[in-house]
């Protein structure tokens, strides 16, 4: 999408979105404080959060790309309006602000974690769309996947036309061809896991933090395997994925460590279990189709890419419930 021209100022619409967003879950995170203090830390938050996030979501960016990290590194990294974002670049910003504003504030950084995680998710779910709108999050053309020599789907349309306007595609405006809008997909599961998030009740204060990060990183590891624009790639290993199964792992590992000092360790030794059980059968699924979606596993050439992703979703869900089982424990006694 082109830019709106404001005289001799250009906004581009991922920017608005992400401005947008960000203005929304301020707002909506002030709404849902209880006291002056938590207010306070908000506002303080904010004016730490926005710069520091923004700098380090496009630093991390560049330095992820290989490509052209040794030539073009110093050109390119502070030309914000070429685009190249990276959320969990933004995340590394949010949390030692969170931290700077809790001390500042002296409330509770598991507390002001838990009220900030929806609005967070809202934002998350605001850059998607401007992702969409810039022209990115784009999935397969949709008369290739229906188009049976392809072998994509194992459905086969003759006429696929009813699946190339929206909500379900995009149109290329060079070329004019429908691809999958998938930023749209996994826009609404954003939204209702901020819809989720801001109703859970969790016992112990940080729980809910941990279940919203963990439902975004789930999701993004989904979006990053759908997508089939341009983005940041180590070999055909897609960056945001690697970055949303070390953060699924760490959290894991932490709610587990919280569960063994909140519960019985004979209890828990079974959740523990399960939880790594979980999470290998997630990476292996959701690792390996990845490998099968580029035709890198011989015996499962077979497999069409609808059933590809599917096993995805399945091995993303997979990773998401090993951290819940040891999330319950770790965070579900007192209110």
């Amino acid at each position: 999408m082109e830019p709106i021209q404001l005289g001799s100022l250009e906004l581009w619409p991922f920017g608005l979105c992400a401005a947008g967003g960000a203005l929304a879950a301020l707002l909506w995170a002030c709404f849902r404080t209880r006291n002056a203090d938590e207010r306070r830390a908000v506002e303080v938050f904010a004016l730490i959060a926005l710069p520091l996030g923004f700098g380090l979501a496009r630093l991390i960016h560049c330095l992820c790309n290989l490509d052209w990290i040794q030539d073009y590194f110093w050109e390119t990294v502070l030309e914000f309006p070429g685009g190249g974002f990276l959320f969990y670049g933004a995340l590394l910003g949010m949390i030692p602000a969170l931290w700077a504003a809790c001390r500042i504030t002296r409330t509770s950084f598991a507390k002001m974690a838990d009220l900030l995680a929806a609005p967070l998710l809202l934002f998350a779910a605001a850059t998607v769309i401007g992702e969409g709108l810039a022209g990115a999050g784009y999935g397969w053309k949709v008369e290739d996947w229906f188009n049976p020599e392809n072998s994509m789907s194992l459905a086969a349309l003759e006429d696929a036309s009813f699946f190339t306007r929206f909500p379900f595609a995009m149109t290329d405006p060079v070329y004019h061809y429908a691809s999958w809008a998938v930023y749209l997909l996994i826009a609404a599961e954003l939204l209702v896991c901020t819809a989720l998030t801001a109703f859970d009740r969790p016992g112990r204060p940080g729980g809910t933090a941990v279940k919203a990060l963990a439902l975004y990183s789930a999701i993004r590891i989904l979006y990053e395997s759908l997508r089939q624009d341009d983005i940041l790639k180590w070999g055909f290993v897609r960056v945001n994925q690697i970055f949303g199964g070390a953060t699924l792992l760490v959290l894991t590992v932490l709610c587990g460590a919280a569960a063994a000092r909140n519960a019985d360790g004979k209890r828990i030794s079974g959740r523990v279990t399960l939880s790594a059980v979980l999470f290998l059968l997630g990476l292996v699924l959701a690792g390996g189709m990845e490998f099968a979606l580029e035709g890198k596993i011989g015996f499962l050439e077979w497999m069409t890419m609808d059933v590809c992703y599917t096993f995805t979703t399945l091995g993303c869900a997979l990773l998401f419930a090993s951290c819940e089982v040891l999330r319950r424990p770790a965070f579900g006694k007192e209110r």
